[in-house]
């Protein structure tokens, strides 16, 4: 990390390394608590109105929980994905619905790991609400993000040792030194404050849920308080917060893996020199983008269901059969198996078998070619929404 590269007063935070002579580190300062930036008003402003509008499109879903659940898995897939992963989303749903990595990338499970850090914050703000959002769950979310892998530490605990980010394995060519672990306590103290921040019925500051996106996300991303998995970390706390806040989280990976230059340009200008102003105009417009994003596949996938119903509709089953519960369970894990199905839904393997057989001469699934034995169904029009980009605002 070059001196010159840091801006005056970030370099009076710097400290030295005993470990690497003549080598610094940075001390962030405590998270500010408002940026007052007036120049980015208008752009936080569209954010919080794209917000509501995914708010108030959610309310309307007969079953919002049918689309939730895949988009968490897509969220997985992009977020890991700019970690280098190569797992596409049928990937990870595949081996859901198979348990078997037969044939699938070695980093499947860890994007199934975010997935399973992901589901656990949300059951825990779910519960708690902002006060869940804490050190505790921090450390959570990493163990469950490094479970079974080659993690050089101990998953859940802060580090011991240094690091840094860029420069491979030269701490002389670091882009950024992160603070000493003696330093970590304090850091993620301050930042558990605004994690939690609540405005009281006094309080006539209240901090824009955007803006403290923007603080958190920066802040933890500047301590990097484990060796490895700091970003995945991270980006899961922003949907977290937007759940505490009482919105459906909106997840914006998709948006920073689109523009992971730009991502990394504006959150490194925040860590070296403090310039906030093109770190929240960026995240500003991410928030839009996967708010419009958001929408957009929701009623893509309602209106599939209800193609689905209606196709259903043309057989003649009873109306209790098995057949007409499938298209809502499909949306919702659009890989299966015949055996996945007979035990979702408790019935016989030649029932569940039928069923699926009926949904393929419908056109709603197709068999996976590459398996002969415990054939796989994929119900390729899901996959196609959720792979699809979102159409730009007009």
């Amino acid at each position: 990390m070059k001196t010159s590269d840091l801006s005056p007063d970030r370099q009076k935070l710097l400290v030295a390394l005993k470990e690497y002579p003549g080598a610094s580190a940075l001390v962030p300062p405590p998270a500010p608590r408002t940026l007052g930036l007036k120049e980015v008003f208008g752009d936080v402003v569209k954010a919080h109105e794209a917000l509501g509008a995914v708010q108030a499109s959610t309310s309307r879903l007969p079953n919002p929980n049918l689309v939730t659940r895949t988009l968490d898995r897509r969220e997985a897939v992009r977020s890991s994905q700019i970690e280098g992963t190569s797992s596409d989303v049928d990937q990870v749903l595949e081996y859901e619905a198979t348990g078997s990595d037969d044939g699938l990338p070695r980093d499947v499970m860890v994007t199934l790991n975010y997935v399973k850090a992901l589901q656990y914050g949300l059951q825990q703000v779910a519960i708690r609400g902002s006060a869940a959002l804490d050190r505790t769950l921090i450390e959570m979310l990493h163990c469950h993000l490094m479970e079974g892998t080659d993690y050089k530490d101990t998953p859940g605990e802060f580090r011991q040792r240094q690091n840094w980010i860029g420069g491979h394995r030269n701490i002389y060519d670091a882009k950024f030194v992160p603070p000493p672990h003696e330093y970590l306590g304090d850091c993620i103290t301050d930042l558990e404050e605004l994690l939690r921040y609540a405005p009281s019925e006094e309080d006539q500051t209240e901090i824009s849920i955007v803006i403290r996106m923007a603080i958190v996300h920066a802040q933890f991303e500047t301590i990097h308080p484990f060796i490895d998995g700091n970003g995945r970390v991270g980006r899961l706390l922003l949907p977290l917060m937007l759940f505490a806040e009482g919105y459906p989280p909106v997840y914006l990976a998709g948006f920073l893996k689109e523009n992971q230059q730009e991502y990394y340009d504006t959150l490194g200008a925040v860590q070296l020199r403090g310039e906030w102003v093109p770190w929240v105009r960026f995240l500003a417009e991410g928030v839009q983008v996967a708010a419009r994003e958001t929408i957009q596949t929701a009623e893509r996938l309602t209106a599939l269901l209800d193609q689905w119903k209606t196709l259903i509709r043309t057989s003649n089953v009873r109306s209790d059969a098995l057949l007409h519960r499938l298209p809502e369970y499909l949306i919702a894990h659009p890989v299966v198996t015949v055996r996945s199905i007979q035990e979702a839904f408790n019935t016989s393997f030649p029932t569940a078998n039928a069923a699926l057989n009926i949904m393929r001469e419908k056109g709603v699934v197709a068999p996976h070619t590459e398996r002969k034995r415990d054939r796989i169904f994929i119900a390729t029009d899901v996959i196609n929404v959720l792979n699809r980009p979102p159409v730009p605002d007009q």
